[in-house]
């Protein structure tokens, strides 16, 4: 055998061996990317798994008020908002934990007596209910809660009528939307285009069928009795009023126009 042809082999056997150790290289590299993605995965689910254990207290919390329907007392707004901040520490764009801390924002602002205060309350509120949106934007909840601030911050703007379509669109069914929508849209009636005003009057009525004590009560305050007299779900708990609010109408009407008078009149 030449050493030409002996050499050969060898040269093939160096040639596969330089080109397997990159392959090599390249593995072990791939290892540790993996290795590296897989703690970060593992890190973030710890992350998300605190963030929503929280969330979940600070709501047990809020629900222990909820049955007695009363205003949460300092402390009890406090802690709870503890638990929410360290939520947004963990996941600072958590939309649950950001619809919390709004609605503690909201509490804040009923409970406070400076009107500054309740003021910047309702602002803080807006804020972070339009940062959770971001994340749940078919969320009527947020969408209610949203417009709820806007008419706490007086802005009767296309803001607050774009959030009470969309509550409407995407909760039809949920008593709390019905209830905030109602509450908003009544305040703000003059400033209802025909079609808006539609959808709250099916919002009433829908209303009727989980909640009608808390919807009549709404209505009640507005004295809108119009909105619910011809419903016959509510007669159970309107008869009463719906019968007073149409002898006033009645008596109005028949009431002869006051004689036209200058007393008092200046130019």
């Amino acid at each position: 055998m030449s050493p030409t042809e002996s050499e050969r082999p060898a040269g093939k056997s160096a040639t596969r061996t330089g080109r397997q150790r990159p392959a090599r290289r390249w593995g072990k590299a791939g290892y540790v990317a993996l290795f590296i993605i897989l703690a970060l995965t593992a890190v973030q689910c710890i992350r998300l798994g605190m963030a929503g254990l929280l969330v979940q207290t600070a709501q047990f919390e809020v629900d222990r008020w909820t049955p007695a329907s009363r205003t949460p007392g300092v402390a009890e707004i406090s802690r709870t908002a503890k638990y929410l901040t360290e939520s947004l520490g963990y996941t600072p764009d958590n939309p649950w934990a950001l619809e919390g801390v709004g609605a503690l924002d909201l509490a804040k602002m009923r409970a406070s007596r400076i009107p500054r205060q309740a003021h910047a309350a309702a602002r803080d509120a807006h804020a972070r209910f339009r940062k959770a949106l971001l994340q749940r934007p078919t969320s009527p909840f947020l969408w209610a809660n949203l417009a709820l601030t806007k008419l706490y911050l007086d802005e009767i703007d296309d803001e607050l009528l774009t959030a009470l379509r969309h509550a409407d669109e995407l909760g039809p069914w949920e008593p709390s939307v019905q209830q905030t929508t109602l509450f908003v849209g009544l305040a703000v009636w003059r400033d209802l285009d025909p079609a808006l005003r539609q959808v709250l009057a099916r919002t009433v009525e829908r209303g009727a069928s989980r909640n009608a004590n808390k919807m009549f009560e709404i209505v009640k305050s507005y004295t809108r009795f119009d909105l619910i007299c011809a419903i016959e779900k509510y007669q159970a708990i309107a008869a009463a009023d719906c019968g007073k609010a149409a002898e006033t109408a009645k008596s109005a009407k028949s009431a002869k126009p006051a004689a036209p008078t200058n007393k008092g009149y200046r130019q």
